[in-house]
């Protein structure tokens, strides 16, 4: 029996967010033939729920916000771990200071101020006029983020100020940015804080979490909690934010679409996102069924 940890977003998900109908058989398959089928992702518990259900492949348990809330199958809440909410406040107003779009996950949903949504637009239009077919990037970019954000149910903070006075447990902050030199601005001011731990998902954001939270640990726990030693664990993922648990898991796999830093430390790799790599990677090595690869 193995426990099979699988990011969601540039892995389990097609690049149109959604599950193929071939992974989730896969993933049926492997379920029913006894192993644990674990979601790992930077996603609420909510929304990973939600997309895995719709699916029709409901996990054993769920490892969200990189780690800081690890659940049960039903939703029932394991553990979870919180920014203090005067650091999740002194955070929240550096970043509005300078002008960074950043959203808040937190245990009432998600937040962001009323002022996020410009400064992602300013942003947005600062980078699209040094690329080609400026119009046309700059209205998929915005199409995106406008799916994304009515996904998430985002929910206004009239400022960061007002963080103290909801009654919200915050687990973690999103940054995001299509300028790499912006992004680097934050980790050089706050990595060194022994309060928080930074990592990332993609080229344009970083992910603020507490200290000691990663995927990681998230695996090692769920893995303690089933039963399952970690030499009989596998993780799935492509990026920086799961590296912890690419350094925990008996066997690591890096999809075909990850980032060359993360495919060096992986005992192997996978096909890309959008052409079944997760199927791929469970017939391969779990299901031991003939593959192309």
């Amino acid at each position: 029996m193995k426990l099979v940890a699988i990011d969601m977003d540039g892995t389990l998900l097609h690049s149109e967010k959604y599950v193929s109908d071939y992974t989730a058989e896969v993933v049926q398959r492997m379920k029913h033939e006894g192993h644990s089928f674990v979601i790992a992702t930077g996603r609420s518990l909510d929304d990973a729920k939600e997309i895995v259900t719709k699916a029709d492949i409901p996990a054993e348990a769920y490892v969200c916000a990189n780690g800081a809330v690890i659940a049960e199958g039903n939703g029932k809440i394991l553990k979870e771990e919180h920014l203090h909410i005067n650091t999740a406040t002194n955070i929240a107003s550096w970043l509005n200071e300078r002008h960074f779009y950043f959203h808040l996950a937190t245990s009432n949903g998600i937040y962001a101020t009323d002022d996020a949504y410009q400064f992602f637009l300013n942003d947005l239009h600062e980078y699209v006029r040094t690329q080609p077919n400026s119009e046309v990037l700059k209205e998929g970019i915005r199409d995106q983020a406008d799916q994304h954000l009515k996904d998430i149910g985002l929910q206004m903070l009239p400022a960061p100020e007002d963080i103290p006075s909801h009654r919200f447990t915050a687990y973690k902050f999103l940054v995001l940015s299509l300028f790499p030199e912006r992004l680097q601005m934050i980790r050089d001011a706050w990595e060194n804080d022994g309060e928080i731990n930074i990592t990332s998902s993609g080229r344009d954001n970083l992910e603020i979490m507490p200290a000691e939270v990663g995927k990681g640990s998230g695996l090692q726990y769920i893995a303690e909690h089933l039963g399952i030693a970690l030499e009989n664990t596998v993780a799935i993922g492509d990026n920086y934010n799961d590296l912890s648990m690419f350094k925990t898991a008996g066997l690591s796999i890096a999809m075909g679409n990850a980032e060359t830093e993360v495919k060096k430390i992986t005992h192997t790799t996978t096909d890309d996102n959008d052409n079944d790599g997760v199927a791929t990677a469970i017939e391969k090595h779990i299901l031991k069924r003939n593959t192309l690869i």
